[in-house]
């Protein structure tokens, strides 16, 4: 049984963020590519400027990007490009606020405009990214994988576009090596490019390459110190090395630099219950499911600090509300599983939700180990001895499965057998008859 931690690359929260360089393809500083602008009205023009700004929206300044838009698109003045712009980045805003709604009405009306110039003109590669962005936003990877890949032939220097095919790569693929490809050629453009050197420590990360992401995060630091994004990546990686208190330090100034950030959140409860400190995860998570309370991983998190701290009606309760969110979600079915064999009050549907675990996770061990433990406290140890045989078959040094296996083999007449599991058992955990003796399985 674990806790998760939770990063920007398993799913972005924008569609992406605007690349901070200019290439062949993307043009520096804010985006007024469209024509008209320069005729507009000045005080039009500030609203335009200060809604598309010179990078996608943050939880930090998402709600005055949002209603600079709005004002923005409420002149009736802007051009359909303009337009397209003021929408899309009003979507991002919304969706860093956790409006979904309203950000899903933006990215719509952003890409029928998007349609229109794409196809009534020769389309740029500029055009395409954003396109492709927007449809990233709806949830439509594949069309959007495609526009980068159309606006990267048009333009193989696009920075925009190279960045937000990469991160789909990444978040939405989990096609890792192809994606730090994107974020390798972004660099060799531009050595200096931070989005892309936190997102290529982000990949790197997941593919267990710790020593590369951590350069590349380090750099990203170094670079650009008020990068909240960077100070979460690189906190994702310090835990993963087992250096909490660093990692902690990171989500630390991540959220100084930005109180809103779900991802710093998150990743800190999850540090603060390797620690121990189950009650401080459960006051980041409260304060992480007010900014989107769609998070299965914020749920799930949560439900494992309840349990740690045996509140376990209220584990239950988080457990079903992620599983509710992600039907795929194996761990918190086991998870469930588990803190209903300890009430002990509901052992049939604490064995459905192991089931259903084991279909999930075929190959997972805890799973089975949990199961074993339901069926001793529905009295079938024969069943309990066929799960724990599966998990000492794979890890014969699991003190909780030799231990329940020792159970079980008592419990059918097995008892030298029996007695040599629980002696082996108590020699790599001491503690663990106490595990089982408080259920009264002895």
């Amino acid at each position: 049984m674990s806790f998760n931690f939770g990063t920007v690359t398993r799913e972005l929260r924008a569609p992406l963020r605007r690349a901070r360089c200019a290439t062949a393809g993307v043009i520096a500083g804010a985006i007024m590519m469209a024509t008209g602008t320069a005729h507009a009205d000045r005080a039009i023009t500030r609203l335009y400027e200060a809604c598309v700004g010179d990078k996608w929206p943050t939880a930090n300044d998402a709600e005055t990007r949002a209603l600079a838009c709005s004002k923005a698109l409420q002149t009736r003045s802007l051009t359909p490009a303009q337009i397209a712009d003021a929408r899309l980045t009003r979507g991002i805003a919304r969706m860093s606020l956790g409006d979904k709604v309203l950000a899903a009405d933006d990215y719509a009306e952003a890409l029928k405009h998007y349609d229109a110039i794409v196809e009534s003109q020769s389309p740029d590669a500029l055009n395409l990214a954003r396109r492709a962005a927007t449809l990233a936003g709806l949830g439509d990877t594949e069309r959007a994988l495609a526009d980068y890949a159309e606006a990267i032939r048009r333009d193989p220097k696009a920075t925009l576009a190279l960045l937000g095919r990469g991160v789909l790569l990444a978040s939405r693929k989990r096609a890792y090596d192809r994606a730090i490809e994107d974020f390798d050629r972004i660099l060799r453009l531009d050595t200096h490019n931070v989005d892309a050197l936190v997102a290529r420590g982000s990949a790197l990360a997941q593919l267990g390459r710790t020593a590369g992401a951590l350069a590349d995060l380090n750099r990203a630091v170094s670079l650009a110190p008020n990068d909240a994004q960077a100070h979460v990546e690189r906190g994702v990686v310090q835990a993963r090395l087992g250096e909490v208190n660093l990692a902690i330090q990171d989500f630390d100034e991540a959220l100084k630099l930005d109180p809103r950030s779900f991802n710093a959140l998150v990743n800190r409860a999850a540090s603060y219950s390797r620690l121990g400190r189950n009650d401080l995860a459960i006051r980041d998570l409260d304060r992480a499911l007010r900014l989107d309370g769609f998070s299965a991983l914020a749920y799930y998190n949560r439900g494992f600090a309840h349990f740690a701290l045996k509140h376990y009606d209220k584990a239950i309760a988080d457990y079903s509300i992620a599983i509710a969110l992600d039907p795929q979600m194996g761990v918190a079915y086991n998870n469930r599983c588990l803190t209903r064999g300890i009430l002990g009050e509901d052992l049939v549907r604490a064995l459905a939700d192991c089931d259903t675990a084991l279909k999930l996770m075929p190959l997972n061990l805890d799973v089975r180990s949990t199961r074993g433990f339901i069926f001793l406290r529905l009295g079938d140890p024969r069943l309990a001895l066929h799960e724990y045989e599966a998990v000492l078959e794979r890890d014969p040094n699991r003190p909780l499965a030799l231990y329940g296996r020792g159970l079980a083999r008592a419990a059918i007449g097995q008892t030298k057998e029996g007695q040599a599991d629980r002696a082996a058992a108590l020699v790599l955990d001491p503690e663990i008859a106490e595990a089982f003796s408080k259920f009264g399985l002895k």
